[in-house]
């Protein structure tokens, strides 16, 4: 609709104070209007009366309207203080809340942050591992060392079997030809004991003689050849094949020792040179974690300082100050529009809208004991359902205008000849509205029209001296009234 469309944002602040839309659709059209009643809500937001009390009662609750006392309550619309302080308050608050919740939440934050770099304190652990590891590596690798050149002594032990091979090759070939010579010697000696056996069995000298000789020839020249043989293919064998032994053991043993030694040398520069390193990378390690944690500290520590300070003194509260004058000062205003209540409808009120004027009928065909007499500008000005709700001994009179040839009209009419207690007049000139209730009641309104539409001013009373001030004026309209059969 128009109204909820050329004020939206007042109709949001609205619905922040817990207005239903029908609530802010009649707010709005109150507004300008002066006092309304309950009745004339109704009537402008299209709601029944039961509703139209509901909502009086609610915008009187939130503060948008100012009840005026009277025999009818009126209700005078007031300008929306109620939504805007509570649009200032929930502002004050929410500013309060995050002077409150904003400290703690880069706390927080900082936390959260400090927990997302937890692994900076691996540098620690990777320290630790470093100074641990220059600490025992050496030891691990002086340890391997050490088995290495038990090893490598074990190695060595081949320069003790060199040794005896060389003793064993000088010492071997001398004492075979010892025995050789032993060997020969005893020989000899069989060769005498042959002799002589020969001698003293045969008894015959040149017998002896020639067995002799044959013996001597034949075990010589055998035993030469055998030890011929024997020199030249064992004790020169063994010996070729104890040179190449020594010279085997003599080049491994000689490699082993510069092995060792090379090992012994390589394993020192590692390890002088794997303690070096390991202490720079510690150094560099420490250097780095500290200042990655000092950075993070002072970071903490100026953004809390600086920023937080200056946000919480400067701005915060400077804020929280402004809002609190405004919510005092809009407080005091509204205070004042709700006890200012410069006028009373207890005996006298004031019609400023057709809709009230309806409203005004239908409450008095509610309201009426014995006789009701309603000057309205058309038929349709009247509601027919208000109306066939009163009662029959009630005597209504009506003055109105119609239109015989309308069927709308026509049908209204009609309803009107079916009852029995009322009567209906024509009344052409629509420049009237009025209603006369039990004589109790008075209530009168001019109506003018033109091209913006329908204007009403009027005024209720019920005081004897206004009554009897208008009672003839509008009793000579009904007379002035035509009868249906006189139309």
């Amino acid at each position: 609709m128009a109204s909820e469309q050329g004020f939206k944002s007042t109709q949001e602040v609205l619905q922040l104070i817990g207005l239903a839309s029908d609530e802010i659709d009649v707010y709005f059209r109150i507004t300008g209007r002066g006092p309304v009643s309950a009745g004339e809500m109704g009537l402008l937001g299209g709601v029944d009366s039961i509703r139209a009390e509901a909502i009086a009662k609610s915008l009187t609750e939130k503060g948008l309207v100012r009840e005026i006392p009277g025999k009818t309550p009126y209700y005078s619309a007031l300008p929306p203080y109620a939504a805007l302080m509570k649009q200032i308050h929930n502002f004050k608050e929410s500013v309060v809340g995050l002077k409150t919740s904003t400290p703690q939440n880069l706390e927080g934050r900082f936390v959260g942050m400090e927990k997302s770099i937890a692994s900076l304190d691996k540098f620690q652990e990777y320290r630790e591992f470093i100074r641990d590891m220059k600490e025992t590596l050496p030891k691990k690798m002086k340890t391997q060392l050490s088995n290495f050149e038990n090893q490598m002594k074990q190695v060595e032990k081949f320069h003790d079997l060199k040794l005896f091979i060389l003793n064993l090759k000088e010492v071997v070939p001398p004492d075979i030809e010892m025995e050789f010579g032993r060997m020969q010697s005893r020989l000899e000696t069989i060769k005498s004991e042959i002799a002589q056996a020969f001698e003293k069995q045969f008894r015959v000298g040149a017998l002896s003689s020639f067995a002799e000789k044959i013996v001597s020839r034949i075990i010589k020249d055998q035993f030469e050849d055998m030890t011929g043989y024997f020199r030249d293919k064992v004790i020169q064998t063994t010996q070729n094949t104890l040179d190449q032994v020594i010279d085997q053991l003599g080049s491994i043993t000689d490699t082993a020792g510069e092995i060792s030694g090379g090992i012994g040398d390589s394993f020192g520069n590692i390890e002088a040179g794997l303690v070096e390193t390991l202490t720079d990378l510690e150094a560099k390690v420490t250097e780095v974690n500290d200042s990655i944690q000092k950075g993070i500290s002072e970071l903490k520590g100026e953004f809390q300082k600086e920023v937080m300070e200056s946000l919480d003194e400067d701005v915060m509260m400077s804020v929280v100050r402004n809002l609190d004058l405004a919510e005092k000062t809009m407080q005091e205003f509204w205070d004042r529009s709700k006890d200012a209540s410069m006028m009373t409808f207890k005996d006298v009120w004031f019609i400023r809208s057709a809709e009230a004027m309806k409203v005004q009928i239908n409450e008095a065909m509610s309201m009426v004991k014995m006789r009701l007499f309603v000057i309205a500008p058309h038929i349709n000005d009247i509601d027919f359902t208000a109306l066939s709700k009163v009662k029959s001994r009630i005597n209504v009179r009506i003055s109105t205008d119609f239109d015989l040839n309308n069927p709308s009209d026509k049908q209204k009419l009609d309803t009107v000849k079916e009852m029995d207690n009322i009567t209906i007049r024509y009344y052409p000139r629509g420049t009237l509205w009025a209603v006369n209730k039990d004589f109790e009641e008075m209530i009168i309104s001019v109506v003018s029209t033109d091209e913006t539409g329908r204007s009403v001013a009027g005024m209720g009373s019920v005081l004897d001296e206004h009554i009897k001030l208008f009672a003839a004026t509008i009793e000579d309209i009904w007379l002035q009234s035509k009868k249906l059969e006189q139309i």
